[in-house]
């Protein structure tokens, strides 16, 4: 007979949950803020003409003749936001250029560190990459937000649902009248369909987080990069499925108490 989780339990590992979203969520808005505070930088910061003598056609120049004051500028307004934040070393701890081409495009990275002039073109493709990452991390808010209310709703219909299955797991089904074996079957089948409902609305959340995040298809689901930290990626769906082996350990012993039930 496996090991019964109680209401204690459940609240506890779903706690931890919502802890882990909590520190998402103040790392992402930290991080919000940084990207506004660049974005005000950078537009403070003038537009420089390329040092080259026949300008190319595109919008990130990246010839190697060195650092223009503008870019330099561009590196310690970088340096002293989004590198700045509180959590900085312990989630990524990258050098400048690889933090440009993660949190932006190799693209821009190339142009900010090798580029000749941080010029008009370079600085508009600066802007709107900005602009993308602030939305990105407006929908993580989102996505988290909505998140930590599906925990939290599932904890308050989990927590009842383990203590009415873990009570009913200590009886001695073998001494009980057929009457009340069949009542307590029929009351399974009550917290079986709940349980069921549960897991359901839950994939539907975790679907509804990957369509708000647009996730590519080979992208893990937005829930495994919250998780991370805990032993499970799905915390939600662990404890329903830990439950449903209660419920079906719960039915065999009752099912066998009838089958020799004599009253």
């Amino acid at each position: 007979m496996a090991a019964s989780l109680n209401r204690i339990d459940v609240n506890s590992r779903l706690e931890a949950a919502i802890e882990a979203l909590q520190t998402e969520r103040r790392r992402t808005a930290d991080e919000l803020e940084a990207l506004k505070t660049f974005e005000r930088h950078i537009r403070a910061i003038s537009s420089e003409e390329p040092n080259i003598s026949n300008r190319q056609p595109v919008a990130l120049i990246t010839t190697e003749t060195g650092h223009s004051a503008g870019l330099r500028q561009v590196r310690k307004a970088y340096e002293s936001t989004l590198m700045d934040v509180p959590h900085y070393f312990e989630e990524y701890d990258d050098t400048y250029p690889e933090s440009l081409a993660e949190e932006f495009s190799p693209d821009i990275a190339s142009a900010l560190t090798n580029g000749t002039a941080f010029n008009k073109q370079c600085k508009q493709t600066v802007l709107s990459a900005i602009s993308e990452s602030q939305s990105s991390r407006e929908a993580l808010l989102d996505v988290t937000d909505r998140e930590r209310e599906s925990i939290r709703n599932a904890r308050a219909e989990l927590e009842p649902l383990f203590e009415e299955c873990d009570q009913m797991r200590s009886l001695q089904f073998d001494k009980e009248a057929f009457g009340a074996l069949d009542a307590y079957r029929a009351r399974l089948q009550v917290i079986l369909d709940n349980c069921q409902a549960l897991s359901h609305r839950r994939q539907k959340a975790i679907f509804d987080s990957r369509r708000i995040q647009k996730l590519p298809a080979d992208v893990p689901d937005i829930t495994i990069y919250f998780y991370q930290t805990l032993d499970t990626d799905y915390p939600v769906m662990s404890l329903v499925a830990e439950l449903l082996e209660t419920i079906t350990d719960c039915e065999r012993r009752i099912e066998r108490a009838m089958a020799t039930c004599h009253a």
